[in-house]
Parts: structure tokens; sequence; C-alpha cells
């Protein structure tokens, strides 16, 4: 197989198998259920000082109570934490189903259940991993604008541009190192650690082909949220936010089973040695490392 074939079997599989879309769904109502609950108990805590941070200046956060900011922040922190479980399930019942298929034609809700309750803890504290690197990568670029905040502007300047640079490198780096954890995690059934050195070898192992895939996933993204950005924006002058939100949603819900299959494709193929005739599996050689 080639990249194509992972985009154009990907996008039959998906075409023939639309159940593959019900776990992005849930989570998308389930996130967006948190929001609404997070926001509207972050506003019940500082409606007491909305006045006060109206006029915001630094100075306002001695002028509120301790507790008040305490428990609000707390209250973001829960819906941040519940947000990454639903994407950890979401991922792995979406990854579980996209195997399925391959593999047998169609899938099932139940090994979507299944899968999910099963993998969801693992990609959590992958994913959790992965944010963690993206802060240190991320952290000579915040640094720069705090400096830039107290007039340090020479060394601001110089901080944001190594910074930037280094932002750069690393956000690329680490989300080709990182790239097909998911299915290392759900088809590979590895552990969290063995989960990371797999994908490494992978990308490693296969550059090109994974920085290729990476690269045409980023281009799609852009080009339907670029697009329904212009159906949504005439609807955007009258429900504000809201249709942008529900244009993110609707490309989540497509792409991220679509994305899935097409990963899951190419996992299986040069992880696994699968390969296909006629769309159907030929043969494949299991990998046992852990």
């Amino acid at each position: 197989m080639d990249i194509g074939d992972y985009y154009s079997k990907s996008i039959e599989s998906f075409r023939r198998n639309w159940k593959i879309t019900v776990p992005s769904i849930i989570a998308s109502i389930l996130t967006v259920l948190l929001f609404i609950v997070g926001f509207f108990g972050v506003m019940a805590i500082l409606s007491p000082n909305l006045s006060i941070m109206w006029n915001f200046t630094p100075s306002i956060f001695s002028q509120i109570n301790l507790n008040t900011l305490l428990t609000a922040g707390l209250i973001l922190l829960i819906i941040e934490i519940l947000i990454f479980v639903i994407n950890a399930f979401r991922t792995a019942a979406t990854v579980g189903m996209a195997k399925q298929i391959i593999m047998d034609g169609s899938a099932s809700l139940d090994i979507a259940w299944k899968d999910g309750i099963k993998y969801f803890p693992k990609i959590f504290v992958v994913s959790i991993i992965k944010m963690i690197l993206m802060v240190i990568v991320a952290a000579p670029l915040i640094l720069s604008f705090y400096l830039l905040f107290n007039n340090m502007i020479l060394g601001g300047i110089s901080l944001l541009l190594a910074g930037s640079l280094i932002f750069f490198i690393g956000y690329i780096l680490i989300s080709l190192i990182f790239f097909v954890f998911n299915q290392s995690v759900v088809v590979g059934q590895k552990s969290v650690i063995g989960s990371i050195k797999d994908s490494y070898h992978i990308f490693w192992n296969n550059k090109l082909t994974v920085f290729l895939v990476a690269l045409i996933n980023g281009v799609i993204s852009l080009v339907i949220g670029f697009i329904l950005g212009i159906i949504f924006t005439p609807l955007a002058v009258v429900a504000g936010p809201l249709a942008t939100q529900v244009a993110g949603l609707l490309v989540s819900i497509i792409l991220v089973p679509y994305f899935a299959l097409v990963m899951t494709y190419m996992y299986m193929e040069l992880k696994m040695g699968f390969q296909w005739i006629n769309g159907d599996v030929k043969d494949h050689i299991v990998s046992t490392e852990k």
C-alpha cells in the first residue's frame, strides 16, 4: 500500500461504517455539556467580583477572596480532566472500531464500549505525558512573554525568537514521535511506556511516510475547517461564537474517526505486516514486541 491507499481505503471504510462516528458524537455532546456546566459554575462563584474583574489589572487578584479563586480554579481543573478522560475514551473506542472495520469490514458499538473501557486509562496517561512535554518545550516562549510584560524588551524579544523556534521544532518532533501511540495501545496492545517506544520506532523507521501522513492530515483539517468556516460565517452573525463551536464539533466528528482509520491502516501495515488485496486482508505478521 502507498499513502494514497490509506486515505482511499479509509474513505470507503468510513462510508460503509457511519457508526464509527458515534463515539465522537457522544464525546462532543458531553464536552459541550461540561463547558456549559463549567461556565455557569465559575460565573456563579465569581459573580460577586465581576465589577472588579471588568477593570482588569494585575492587582485585581489581591482584591478577590483567595478561596473564591481556588474554587473557580478547581472547577476548571476538574472540567479539564473530565474532558481529557472523555477524549481518551473516544479515541480508544474509535481506534477499536477502526481495527474491527479493517479486519472484518464492519464494526459494532459493543467493541467501541469494550475497547473504550479497556484502553482509555493508558491513552489518558500517555496524553498527559505528551502534554507535559509540550509545556516543557513551550516554557522559553512563555517566559519571553513574562519578560516583555515586565518591560525587559531586549531579553524578551531575544527569548521570544529563540523560544518560538524551540517550540516549533519541539512541537513537530513530539507530534511525530507520539503520532500512532493510540494505535500502539489499542491495536498493538502496548503498555504506556511501550506505546511511546512503539510509536517512536514507527516514526524513526518510516520518517517520510509518517511525516507525509501527518502533513496531509493537517492540510485536510485546515481545508475542511476553512470550508465550514465560510459556511458558518453568516450564522456567526446571529449565533455568535456558538456557530464557530458547532463548526469545530462537526469537523471533529468527521475527521477524528476518519483519521483513526487512516492511521490504523498505516500502523497495521508498517508495524504488523498486514497486506491487502482488493480491500481484504491477505496476510500479516503479528508483532510480539512489548
